[in-house]
């Protein structure tokens, strides 16, 4: 992919555990690679395809410096998650932190770290059957919209339970959005939702005030004790299946290798 790249910028900064640091401040250099597609800028001179170098350093170097932070990693990740709000063409952003006058009495050139993520397709399921609906279906897409882009949602269906079928009806639609944060990040941040909204967890496939679950990302493939993605049972689930339909028909499932028109089809 296309890349910008900044190399040695050096920042005088605050940010250190000891209170020399944070008052006396030193000097940090930071290293950068952004991915976008430049074909626009570059075939058309079209400036707002393009992302300028030297403004970039700017804001980053006025971001550095705006708070003052105990560990380097919390740095690199703000500046990270400020490229991503302020440019949305942005696909990858590789950024490492570099400090060289480190407080170690050692012989030690410098010490760094280095933060890389990605932008992401999140595909989730809502579902709710306790009280308002309709209501905590909207809150839940608002919530998501303050920590994500929401890309497209389906209409709400409303559909029968599905696993354990003695409790009302849900409500059920799928939202897609865009994320930088990594798939367990992604997870807390969607399970203090729930929780915010006033989900628990007493009973496997029990009622809830909302369910948010992830369907895919993107492609990949995910097996681990807190998350599975693709989610298991997609392939079982007209509720998820029919909404999911309606705004991705073509969507490939990446380990049946099957369209979900086509699984929605085989279900009916």
């Amino acid at each position: 992919m296309d890349t910008l790249r900044i190399k040695d910028l050096t920042i005088f900064g605050k940010h250190g555990v000891f209170e020399e640091e944070k008052n006396l401040g030193q000097k940090f250099v930071l290293d950068l690679n952004i991915y976008y597609n430049m074909t626009k800028a570059a075939r058309e001179n079209d400036l707002e395809a393009s992302i300028h170098y030297g403004v970039l350093a700017e804001e980053l170097t006025e971001e550095f410096r705006r708070e003052s932070y105990d560990l380097i990693e919390e740095a690199c990740l703000k500046l990270v998650e400020f490229i991503f709000h302020k440019y949305k063409m942005v696909e990858r952003v590789d950024l490492e932190l570099k400090k060289p006058w480190a407080p170690v009495h050692l012989p030690l050139d410098t010490v760094s770290v280095e933060i890389s993520r990605t932008k992401r397709r999140y595909y989730l399921s809502l579902g709710s059957n306790i009280g308002n609906k309709e209501e905590y279906m909207s809150r839940a897409v608002e919530e998501l919209s303050k920590h994500f882009e929401i890309i497209r949602q389906s209409s709400d269906y409303v559909t029968k339970a599905w696993g354990k079928t003695d409790q009302d009806d849900f409500l059920n639609k799928v939202v897609v959005v865009e994320s930088f944060e990594e798939p367990l990040d992604f997870l807390d941040i969607t399970q203090k939702i729930e929780l915010e909204l006033g989900r628990e967890r007493h009973e496997k496939w029990g009622p809830r005030t909302i369910d948010i679950d992830i369907l895919f990302i993107d492609d990949e493939i995910i097996y681990s004790d807190r998350l599975k993605v693709p989610h298991p049972y997609i392939e079982e689930r007209k509720f998820v299946l029919e909404p999911l339909n309606e705004i991705e028909p073509f969507l490939v499932h990446p380990v049946l290798k099957k369209k979900v028109f086509q699984l929605l089809n085989e279900i009916e």
